[in-house]
């Protein structure tokens, strides 16, 4: 009994050690990385808090990017990119993200949302805007469209979420149940370096390599993974406020969805484009949800229908199918 009370001892106290020395590994490589990343665009005051915005190009209408969960402003460099060489074009880090601060709770699409709006406001970045989501940020832009509809002049979604997608489909039901399981323990283990020192959340190999290394700084965040996990936990409330949104009506709306994906989400993304009346709607054949940001062709498929949503924008005429 004595040596097996000596031995847990030991081991509390192990613990104890390489928790302590987790956390401060932790602090010393977040401070290093804000040092070697300082934010590409600029802090705006939003009531307390400052998010980040990163502003390319000339032009109107504007285009505004939302990124998907665990994303960021980096993560849109490709499309960006290009885009930029017919308008401007806006990423931004939402409260907590990024280079981000931290914003308050609810991380749901209505306080994401109005965060969008004081920032765009508070900027001086006037509209109309073309408003783009991928995945997970497709649910806010909806919800953006749905509040501001008088600034919003037409929107693309890329492979957005559909606000049913965690009800109506097993693998996003499974994937949301099991992220929502690992949300639990992430927070605490990124606290303590373990994310950081496994490169967990590794960024996608064909992005360029100074974002990648933007990304895989942040993803280690414990600030990061933190709100990531506070915006997901809201989801309930989130797919439940985008439901009750309106359609678009018929403001332009461009769909792009990867063709790698199961017949319950090619179904979702049908609906989707049928929110408006003046719609098109493009499978990308071998992309995945990840590739149309990231992989040089399929990225410039979905910077492609930027630019015609922009254009019908312009000119005041209807997408062509």
């Amino acid at each position: 009994m004595r040596w097996t009370g000596k031995a847990l001892l030991w081991l509390v106290v192990a613990l104890v050690v390489l928790a302590v020395v987790g956390a401060i590994y932790q602090a010393i490589a977040t401070e290093r990385d804000e040092r070697a990343y300082p934010p590409p665009g600029q802090l705006v005051d939003v009531g307390g808090y400052r998010l980040h915005l990163n502003c390319v190009g000339e032009g109107s209408p504007t285009v505004i990017l939302e990124a998907a969960n665990l994303g960021m402003s980096a993560h849109w460099v490709r499309v960006q990119q290009q885009v930029a060489q017919t308008t401007r074009v806006c990423a931004y880090d939402r409260a907590g993200l990024g280079w981000s601060e931290r914003g308050p709770e609810p991380r749901d699409a209505r306080k994401i949302s109005s965060e969008l709006h004081t920032l765009l406001k508070d900027a001086g970045i006037e509209g109309p805007f073309v408003l783009v989501g991928h995945s997970y940020g497709g649910l806010y832009v909806r919800m953006y469209a749905d509040r501001y509809p008088e600034e919003v002049a037409g929107v693309v979604l890329v492979d957005a979420t559909h606000p049913e997608a965690f009800t109506r489909s097993p693998e996003e039901r499974a994937l949301y149940e099991q992220t929502n399981r690992w949300g639990a323990v992430l927070p605490f283990l990124t606290r303590l370096g373990v994310i950081r020192l496994f490169n967990v959340n590794p960024a996608h190999p064909d992005l360029p390599p100074h974002q990648r290394a933007q990304i895989e700084a942040f993803n280690s965040s414990t600030q990061h993974v933190v709100t990531t996990v506070e915006e997901f936990r809201a989801t309930p409330q989130t797919t439940a406020q985008v439901r009750g949104a309106a359609t678009l009506g018929d403001k332009p709306l461009a769909v792009i969805t990867a063709g790698e994906q199961s017949s319950g989400w090619l179904e979702m993304q049908d609906e989707l484009a049928a929110l408006s009346a003046n719609s098109i709607h493009r499978v990308v054949d071998g992309a995945t949800h990840e590739s149309l940001l990231y992989d040089k062709g399929d990225a410039q498929v979905t910077s492609a229908a930027i630019f015609e949503v922009v254009e019908v924008v312009r000119k005041d005429q209807p997408l062509t199918r």
